[in-house]
């Protein structure tokens, strides 16, 4: 797929409607915002590296599944909203033109 077709074809928007396109992508942008701000506020902090020096261990049951955890999850979500306020600002920009 061409990514120069794709931004041409955003360019060419016609002025009715963005119009209503603008302020559309602006709520998205301002939702993805706050869902990252959301995530990035319930992940708790690690503390692997000080855990280490004093001798502890970390081959648990929940060192094991990681992935499945919800810290993975919201890790996870957080790159996915901060990818979509990234992705809808350039095409919010591209229509502003």
């Amino acid at each position: 797929m061409n990514i120069g077709y794709i931004l041409g074809a955003i360019a060419v928007v016609p002025y009715e409607i963005s119009q209503w396109l603008e302020p559309l992508l602006m709520i998205l942008m301002a939702l993805m915002g706050i869902g990252a701000i959301i995530c990035i506020l319930m992940q708790k902090g690690t503390n692997d590296n000080i855990g280490s020096l004093g001798g502890s261990e970390t081959d648990t049951y929940a060192g094991k599944n990681k992935s499945k955890s919800k810290e993975s999850v919201l890790r996870k979500l957080t790159v996915v909203f901060g990818v979509l306020v990234m992705i809808l600002s350039v095409v919010y920009f591209i229509v502003k033109q």
